[in-house]
């Protein structure tokens, strides 16, 4: 039995439930590829869930999508905030980072959610505190609805985490989506089904992997209405 650990324990993995030895690694990796795409197209989980920090001037007034991005949940105001390097002189995010500092929201009670808007209203109407997204921008009103907002903005989102198989500094990254095995191998397998012209077997495992995301999301959410934390027991790495 093989352990489902890495890039390479993976495609062994998808070989052996294939049954094909004459199938090279850059052919299963454009399965894994095509996988992941298939995963993160309906998987929104809290292991997926970043907030990225920017500071805002009143030129554009926007904000660049970040890298990996999927889907927004929230963009918010942050009205106060404190550097841990000279406080008093280091008033924003960017000034604070510049200083080596780390940068909090002191008081989260005065900080504003914005509101999502489509094009239409964003650009025809001055609606305060409010933003809407064209290519790969967020663009931003003040509290008088113009667009010429300034602070710190806190933006949450679910993002794709590094492909599998990338190294940073020497070793190799683990996404959440490889740890939840099933997902990479399923869906993995779904392509390499369909790349051998087996469509039968590539509609029982793209079942597969839409009930596990299901039940994955089912959970997160049953956590979220309950107020309670999202936990995930990974499965064994063993089959």
């Amino acid at each position: 039995m093989a352990a489902i650990n890495n890039q390479a324990t993976l495609r062994t993995a998808v070989a052996d439930w294939l049954n094909r030895s004459d199938l090279t690694n850059s052919q299963i990796d454009q399965f894994i590829e095509m996988g992941e795409a298939m995963v993160y197209e309906d998987l929104r989980v809290p292991p997926m869930e970043r907030l990225e920090q920017f500071s805002i001037t009143e030129v554009n007034s926007n904000i660049i999508i970040p890298t990996g991005y999927l889907e927004l949940q929230e963009l918010r105001k942050i009205n106060k905030g404190t550097c841990t390097v000279n406080p008093t002189v280091n008033l924003t995010s960017a000034a604070c980072s510049a200083a080596s500092g780390t940068w909090t929201d002191s008081d989260k009670t005065d900080d504003i959610v914005l509101n999502r808007v489509d094009s239409k209203a964003f650009h025809n109407n001055k609606i305060a505190n409010s933003f809407t997204r064209e290519a790969n921008h967020l663009f931003i009103t003040d509290k008088n609805g113009e667009q010429k907002a300034t602070g710190e903005y806190v933006l949450k989102f679910y993002k794709a985490d590094l492909p599998i198989g990338t190294v940073v500094g020497g070793v190799e990254q683990i996404p959440y989506i490889l740890q939840e095995y099933e997902l990479t191998l399923y869906s993995a397998l779904a392509f390499g089904s369909s790349f051998l012209g087996d469509g039968e077997t590539e509609a029982r495992y793209i079942g597969l992997v839409t009930d596990k995301i299901t039940r994955l999301n089912s959970k997160a959410a049953r956590a979220e209405l309950k107020g309670g934390i999202y936990s995930s027991t990974f499965s064994s790495s063993l089959i």
